[in-house]
């Protein structure tokens, strides 16, 4: 389903994500800052890591934007269940340790999961289209740069 899904929405996203995508790498995202952005006369990088964003993407507003471009309903109740899945976890003692706070709270993605990095990029591409869409680069003169939940304004 990834390689599906992926193609998809790989076509969306900005060309300056640079997150878990084929071809692409974090000395890629580096160098488009270096030489994209700093060799343009920009003085100020500034390094940003948006905490916890895999846990509290929200799910309704991510399904939301999955939704816009897939409309095979079996496709969206597997990536529902994906989101809803437990996450085991081995405990000290050799047990394991079951939660379900992604389901409980609905919010979040589980991170190592297998689709999880296409919709942590597909969510943050909102982030882009506001920046881009709402003028905010050419009135600051500022571009974003992101890899994962990294990202360089």
């Amino acid at each position: 389903m990834l390689l599906v899904v992926g193609a998809i929405f790989d076509e969306d996203l900005f060309p300056w994500q640079y997150g878990f995508r084929a071809g692409m790498d974090a000395k890629m995202a580096l160098r488009r800052i270096h030489f994209g952005i700093a060799d343009r006369g920009a003085r100020e990088v500034v390094d940003a890591d948006l905490s916890d964003y895999f846990n509290t993407i929200p799910q309704g507003d991510l399904l939301r934007c999955v939704a816009r471009r897939v409309a095979d309903g079996t496709v969206l109740a597997t990536i529902r269940q994906w989101l809803d899945a437990p996450v085991v976890e081995r405990a000290d003692g050799g047990g394991e340790i079951r939660t379900t706070v992604a389901r409980d709270t609905n919010r979040g993605a589980p991170q190592g999961g297998v689709i999880s990095p296409l919709l942590a990029n597909l969510y943050f591409r909102r982030f882009m289209l506001a920046w881009y869409g709402g003028g905010h680069a050419r009135r600051l003169h500022a571009e974003v740069v992101n890899y994962a939940d990294e990202c360089a304004p």
